[in-house]
């Protein structure tokens, strides 16, 4: 049973989705597609009712109605929290480091799709299929080098993205947050990958009021790839 009073929880074994949304009417339809999709909804106002969801439990995906008064802070709560955003955006209305907007009204293929965009890669620190896809193996001696490069550079590049930021260096962090997604895919560290792709983006755009909770995003998914990748190779002798 929920522990929150506002929460409205769909039964069911898929992915969890966590729905943050005022309208009745655009909350039910999301909630019956994706329930019958087999995603596990937890469907709340976006407001601090959101908020105690997160705090409360983890989600794979949340899904923010971005006309909310508190959408751009629950937005920020779930990137902190690396998960991603599918805004449900109206003209005039945009959330900052959502990793997909999605026009509201929306039908089941569009819901479909921003949701497929999000979630293949977004509660796996490695993706398994695309390291056999890129180096056949995981034991592999060249994915080995790479990362050990990728967990010995990690630090140094978030170090001097910290510093950029400092300094107000815009060109500078989406030039380290490029290097970072590029490194990110080779070794199919895919949050990674993708925290680094939103602050690139961010950081291009001149986005600055959303740059520090994606930089500190990039900061867990980095610290969580580098557990996954030293897991990964603990059994080897020439581990990372």
């Amino acid at each position: 049973m929920n522990a929150d009073p506002d929460a409205v929880e769909s039964l069911a074994s898929g992915p969890s989705v966590l729905l943050a949304e005022n309208s009745a009417a655009t909350a039910m339809l999301a909630r019956t597609l994706l329930t019958r999709w087999g995603f596990t909804v937890t469907a709340t106002p976006c407001d601090t009712a959101a908020l105690r969801q997160l705090a409360l439990q983890s989600f794979d995906l949340a899904i923010v109605g971005a006309t909310g008064s508190d959408a751009s802070v629950v937005a920020a709560a779930c990137i902190s929290s690396c998960v991603p955003v599918v805004a449900l955006v109206t003209e005039g209305f945009r959330l900052g480091g959502a990793a997909v907007d999605l026009p509201s009204p929306f039908n089941a293929a569009s819901l479909r799709h921003a949701v497929d965009r999000c979630l293949p890669h977004a509660n796996a620190d490695l993706d398994a299929a695309a390291i056999g896809l890129l180096w056949e193996r995981p034991d592999n001696p060249i994915y080995h080098r790479i990362a050990r490069v990728f967990i010995g550079e990690i630090g140094i590049r978030l170090a001097s993205i910290a510093e950029a930021m400092a300094a107000g260096d815009l060109k500078r962090m989406e030039t380290e947050a490029h290097s970072i997604k590029g490194a990110g895919g080779n070794v199919a560290a895919h949050a990674v990958r993708d925290a680094a792709a939103l602050l690139e983006a961010a950081a291009s755009r001149g986005d600055t009021q959303s740059l520090p909770v994606l930089i500190d995003a990039l900061r867990v998914a980095a610290d969580r790839g580098i557990v996954a990748l030293r897991r990964l190779f603990a059994s080897d002798t020439g581990r990372p």
